[in-house]
């Protein structure tokens, strides 16, 4: 076990007695007081919708904390918060430790599905990559791939747990460490990198300011036909599965009860304006229906 899962085991074993709390008095859905803890990647997208629950809601009272997703989620796990919105499932080891402690998952509502994304300048004229290459250059092969300078986020981003995913299990490629997908972008922008990860909300933010970065495509086998495909990281293909790399956006909860935190998170993965913002940051609301239209 690495030094980091001890660490959380220790979190587990002091927080478990304590996840049933009781509701305070006269909080209700949508009055009370809550810290949450917020995933720097998506706090573009959620600041927002925070603030605007507050605005139409009197008596709701939100701190909000920023951090990394590990840090977030270390926060929910130790009681410190009592919602968090992470951009990542459980991480393997906070899985494990969880069913081995007997300690029941988080209630949770997905907000979102993001993507990660692979960003170049323009002017390199890289823009489709297969998935295979991605994949084993992420490893640390030494593929074509693997000449770029690469910008990563830190170890304790969730852009980093969703690279290990793709990578197999770990990331053994040499690159410039930034802490966020922004930075990543910045870092690209700037000509100090070739390749950025961000998340797709993250890439079409930028974009609107600075055009001259691209998102490549991935080349991909479509499992109807056999054929291999280029894939363009989109609403579109998250919702049809073809873009492999999907992110779902989760707000996790401390506690069960319908109370404070239930109402402030359920509201931002079910109520209209939250989602519609969703929709407009160019990625899929977690509580609509989509219905795609094929262009003749």
């Amino acid at each position: 076990m690495t030094a980091w899962s001890s660490l959380l085991l220790i979190v587990l074993l002091i927080i478990a007695p304590g996840c049933n709390q009781e509701q305070p008095q006269g909080e209700t859905l949508f009055r009370g007081e809550a810290s949450i803890a917020c995933d720097r990647e998506v706090a573009r997208l959620i600041v927002p919708q925070l603030d605007s629950f507050v605005l139409h809601h009197e008596g709701a009272h939100v701190k909000l904390e920023i951090t990394t997703a590990l840090e977030a989620m270390q926060q929910l796990l130790s009681g410190r918060v009592r919602a968090a919105i992470v951009a990542r499932d459980y991480l393997p080891q906070e899985d494990s430790l969880l069913r081995a402690y007997s300690i029941e998952p988080h209630k949770r509502f997905l907000i979102a599905t993001d993507a990660v994304v692979f960003v170049t300048a323009a002017r390199s004229g890289l823009d489709t990559v297969s998935d295979e290459i991605i994949r084993r250059t992420l490893s640390g092969e030494r593929t074509w791939l693997a000449k770029y300078r690469w910008a990563l986020p830190n170890p304790s981003s969730s852009l980093a747990a969703h690279l290990r995913t793709i990578a197999g299990g770990a990331m053994r490629l040499a690159a410039f460490s930034v802490p966020s997908g922004d930075s990543a972008l910045a870092a690209v922008r700037q000509g100090k990198t070739d390749i950025g990860v961000a998340l797709l909300s993250q890439f079409l933010q930028d974009k609107e300011a600075n055009p001259s970065l691209h998102a490549v495509r991935l080349v991909i086998r479509d499992t109807a036909t056999g054929d291999r495909i280029a894939v363009a990281p989109h609403a579109a293909t998250i919702v049809k599965k073809t873009y492999p790399y999907r992110v779902p956006i989760y707000g996790y909860l401390l506690e069960t009860a319908r109370n404070f935190p239930f109402g402030v998170i359920a509201s931002i993965a079910q109520e209209p304006r939250p989602q519609r913002a969703m929709l407009n940051a160019g990625i899929v609301p977690g509580y609509a229906k989509i219905q795609l239209v094929e262009p003749d």
